[in-house]
């Protein structure tokens, strides 16, 4: 069995002020990270709506039934 979540501290003094300065501090993504995670969502976009492309049309020719996915 998985032990429960211990609950999160609470932050006091110095601590509580370190949090909250790097909490206001901005870290931009530089470009070509953007440019390379933007170009990963748009390729697992296109596999998903490939993939549910042909789901729908095996589920039309079994009249409603994908035999290829098993609903459990």
């Amino acid at each position: 069995m998985a032990r429960e979540i211990r609950e999160t501290p609470i932050l006091f003094g110095e601590d509580a002020r370190r949090f909250l300065a790097r909490m206001q501090e901005r870290h931009p993504e530089p470009p070509e990270v953007r440019a390379r995670r933007l170009r990963n969502y748009e390729l697992f976009k296109e596999a998903y709506e490939r993939g549910m492309a042909d789901q729908r049309a095996r589920e039309e020719a079994n009249g409603g039934f994908d035999p290829w996915f098993k609903h459990v």
